[in-house]
C-alpha cells in the first residue's frame, strides 16, 4: 500500500516522467535489497543454528561478516548510484529526459543503499535469533513514514525529488 500511495505521489507530482522514474528506479535498487535479503537469509538460518546450539560467538562473527561482506557491496552500489546514475539509467529507459529525472533519482537513492544493506542483515540477525517484532516494528514505522515524509519535502518546493 506504501508503495501504491508513493507511485500515486510521483505521479501526481512528477506526471509519467515521475512515475517511471519510480518504478523503474525500485527495480534497479532492487539489485541492493535481494542482495540483502539474500544474506539476510542466509545469516538467519546459520545464527538459529548456532544461536540454539549456544555458540554466541560463531553468531557474532557470523554477523559481522556477513556485516562487513554487505557493506562493501552497499557501498559499490551506493558510488554506482550517486556517481554514475544516468548511465545506470539510460541503460534502461534511454530517452534523454527519462534517464537525467533516472539519474537524480539513483543520486538521492544511492545515499542509502549501504544504510539499507547494513539495516537488512541485522534483520536477519534478529530473525535468527528469534526476535522478530523489532524489525517489523521498525519496517513498518519507518516505511510508513515516507508517505508524510514525501509531502512535506513536496510541501517544501523540492517538488517529485522530495518524493524520491
Amino acid at each position: 500500500m506504501i508503495n501504491l500511495i508513493m507511485c500515486r505521489l510521483a505521479a501526481q507530482y512528477g506526471g509519467h516522467i515521475g512515475l517511471m522514474t519510480f518504478t523503474t528506479g525500485g527495480q534497479i535498487e532492487a539489485i541492493t535489497w535481494n542482495t540483502a535479503q539474500g544474506f539476510a537469509t542466509a545469516l538467519s538460518a546459520f545464527v538459529a543454528q548456532n544461536f540454539a546450539a549456544g555458540r554466541r560467538e560463531r553468531v557474532i562473527h557470523a554477523w559481522r561478516t556477513t556485516l562487513w561482506m554487505t557493506s562493501v557491496f552497499g557501498l559499490l552500489c551506493s558510488l554506482l548510484f550517486i556517481g554514475y546514475g544516468n548511465e545506470v539509467f539510460s541503460v534502461f529507459a534511454p530517452e534523454t529526459e527519462a534517464y537525467l529525472a533516472g539519474g537524480a533519482f539513483l543520486r538521492i537513492d544511492g545515499y542509502s543503499q549501504i544504510f539499507m544493506m547494513l539495516e537488512i542483515t541485522t534483520q536477519g540477525m534478529f530473525y535468527g535469533v528469534g526476535r522478530t517484532l523489532p524489525p517489523a516494528i521498525t519496517s513498518m514505522v519507518f516505511n510508513s513514514l515516507r508517505i508524510p515524509l514525501a509531502i512535506l519535502l513536496v510541501g517544501l518546493g523540492l517538488g517529485v525529488e522530495g518524493i524520491w
